[in-house]
């Protein structure tokens, strides 16, 4: 571990003291623009995902910007103002991406300091809207986020586009991230056909930007403690983003268990954690670039597991390892993308409990190769072709040695009417697994800006298709056992949707109101046979209707954000709710810089009534109440030099009304916590 902090400590020091310039690049239409060569003297960078870029200033040369099919862009340096740069675009791209976090994008195209996206537990993926967060119990609970109260599973995570997903269960824990790492990301509703499996109600692209170099120190009640940086080295041919840092949590607090209707102390919910990610980004010349990424996580708990199971004495250490190569074409008309990326993950779980002891190991591996071409056939019409090939292995102490290889072949394409401001996104997509396969497709249809000549300014979106989720390993291939075992008979989980948006622009705000009706067919459910063991089977049917109003507006301090979900969902075997879907959720996001020094965010959120359990021979039903909760941060830059800020305090406060609650059924959350974190500027 002292290695690797002066190994990064080195990296560090190397450029400590280069000035850097940081900005962000758009379309004519406000979208992030990828790629963009950005020149200064003997320098050069790109941007990245979200538009941004740093690069060092040597001279008083201008700064050019250039991207294939756009006009190139030069820039006197000492004429800067504005740091966002404006292509005249001959491109539109495929889809747009709204942006949540800590950017030049968040809220559109405004940016406000709003410390909740970088140190409150969730991040900035807490203040989607339409996002529904269930935890595990404090900072060290597993946690999942899911689309309009869907199923976890149902939702791709992803991290600088490289899935993340586990095999063995379909989803992923983001309590592997430590906060201030979940300050930036990026999503997409209904992106089967981008995505393929699991992304049946979207994807959530988190992302390692980074616009400014610092380092974290936080400490914080229930005995959190937490050390990280942020680092953007730019050299004169590429640039490498840096974000580590290392994570404690005691994490032992009171709760008031129903049961027994007493205060209780939920012990061995520990954490130790370090994270480390470097994006190195190297341009060949102005027609190639070659990106690397590297993730690595450590993380050792105290698997505290719901009120009756497991014991005080449980462990949960996971190792997780990411290593992503992709190399970039420039052409006349498009780009040709070459990528390859491992990922492995080693998890073990021990409980050495005298009446019930049990250890169980799991060495996951995930390795993807693929291309991907995009071309422009005219000024109008644009394609693009990905081709994949994905090898998931398991060795575990449950599945032996388990493979499943995976092809997939996906068409997208675009055609844009200028003149009308309409635009045409067809989609179509090919999955093969060994005993299955699955063709889905999506039609999207946008319009922009229409009545703008009466000041109306409003947007027409509207989606349809198919989206389906792979069996898991654990649903293949469980050990058949007396009390449970898999299913290789599975088919794959099967979604239809409809969604609709409108939006109005306008000196009001931004007023969207989005409606989507989904269908699911063949999810798997583990239930009791009639000998009473738990296998997966084919058999449940669900439907969900979700109407979303958001409103955002923008005023000179102050960015505003409510949201209200309305939820309507059956399964539709049992005639029932589907569980943990609430009736209603509503969310409020308020940034107000108060002065220069100043700002202060706040994010409420109201979780309405669900079911969290089925009535049952063993079992009553459990109907969740509702529940509040409201963070808080206050942030104050307490040094100044050459008038920018370099030291700023934040007090962050998560559960700030001291609520009782539980997201997961037998799994209570800590009370009203309180940190406080310093931000060195470097």
């Amino acid at each position: 571990m002292i290695k690797k902090f002066y190994l990064i400590l080195s990296i560090f020091l190397s450029s400590l003291f280069a000035q850097t310039f940081t900005g962000i690049i758009t379309d004519a239409s406000g979208e992030p623009l990828q790629y963009v060569f950005v020149k200064q003297g003997e320098n050069i960078t790109t941007s990245n995902r979200n538009g941004s870029f740093t690069i060092d200033i040597e001279n008083d040369n201008p700064m050019m910007f250039s991207l294939i099919g756009f006009e190139t862009l030069e820039v006197n340096i000492q004429n800067i103002v504005e740091r966002v740069f404006v292509l005249q675009n001959k491109n539109i791209e495929l889809q747009s991406v709204e942006v949540y976090g800590n950017s030049k994008n968040y809220l559109k195209n405004t940016t406000n300091s709003n410390a909740l996206s970088k140190f409150s537990k969730s991040g900035s993926i807490n203040q989607i809207p339409s996002i529904e967060i269930r935890t595990g119990g404090g900072y060290a609970g597993v946690s999942s986020a899911s689309f309009d109260s869907g199923f976890a599973r149902h939702t791709k995570i992803l991290y600088n586009e490289v899935d993340l997903t586990d095999a063995m269960n379909g989803q992923v824990d983001l309590s592997i991230f430590p906060s201030f790492a979940l300050q930036s990301a990026n999503y997409r509703s209904n992106s089967g056909t981008r995505f393929g499996s699991g992304s049946i109600d979207g994807s959530i692209n988190i992302n390692n930007d980074v616009n400014s170099n610092k380092v974290i120190y936080g400490l914080g009640d229930f005995g959190f403690n937490q050390f990280g940086a942020t680092y953007n080295l730019t050299t004169n041919r590429g640039q490498r983003n840096i974000i580590f840092g290392k994570t404690k949590y005691d994490g032992n607090y009171e709760f008031f268990n129903p049961t027994t209707e007493e205060n209780e102390k939920r012990e061995n919910n520990y954490l130790d954690q370090f994270f480390l990610s470097v994006d190195r980004e190297f341009v060949i010349n102005e027609k190639t670039l070659i990106n690397y990424s590297s993730l690595k996580i450590e993380n050792t708990r105290g698997s505290s597991g719901s009120t009756i199971f497991p014991s005080n004495l449980a462990t949960r250490t996971d190792e997780f390892d990411l290593n992503d190569l992709s190399v970039v074409r420039f052409m006349n008309n498009g780009t040709l993308k070459l990528f390859m990326n491992r990922s492995k993950n080693n998890q073990v779980y021990d409980d050495p409990n005298e009446s019930f002891p049990t250890f169980s190991e799991h060495e996951l591996s995930t390795s993807r190769f693929g291309l991907n071409f995009k071309q422009r056939i005219n000024k109008s019409l644009l394609y693009e072709v990905s081709l994949i090939e994905k090898s998931e292995r398991v060795d575990s102490t449950e599945l032996s040695k388990r493979e499943i290889e995976t092809t997939s072949i996906a068409l997208n394409a675009s055609y844009v009417d200028f003149d009308k401001n309409f635009k045409v996104l067809p989609s179509l997509r090919y999955d093969s697994q060994p005993g299955n396969k699955k063709t889905t497709y999506n039609l999207g249809l946008e319009a922009v800006d229409q009545f703008s000549n009466q000041k109306l300014g409003f947007d027409f979106n509207l989606d349809f298709g198919t989206s389906f989720q792979f069996p898991t390993m654990n649903d293949l291939f469980w050990p058949d056992g007396l009390y449970s075992g898999g299913n290789p008979e599975l088919k794959p989980e099967e979604s239809d949707y409809f969604a609709m948006k409108v939006t109005n622009n306008s000196f009001l705000g931004k007023i969207s109101i989005n409606y989507s009706s989904k269908s699911y067919d063949n999810l798997i459910v583990w239930q009791p046979d009639e000998s009473f063991k738990y296998v997966p089977i084919n058999i449940s049917s669900a439907e969900r209707n979700s109407m979303n109003l958001t409103y955002l507006k923008n005023f000179e301090k102050v960015q505003l954000q409510i949201a209200h979900n309305k939820y309507d969902s059956k399964d539709k075997e049992l005639d029932k709710d589907l569980l943990y879907v609430p009736e209603s959720s509503t969310s409020l996001m308020l940034s107000y810089d108060i002065n220069r020094k100043t700002n202060l965010a706040m994010n409420y959120k109201k979780t309405g009534e669900r079911i969290l359990r089925y009535e049952s021979t063993f079992n009553e039903k459990v109907v969740g109440s509702p529940f509040s909760l409201l963070s808080i941060a206050a942030t104050r830059s307490i040094l100044f030099i050459d008038g920018t800020s370099v030291l700023d305090a934040t007090l962050t406060i998560d559960n700030a009304l001291d609520e009782d609650y539980e997201s997961t059924i037998g799994y209570p959350e800590p009370g009203r916590s309180m940190n406080l974190t310093l931000e060195y500027n470097i």
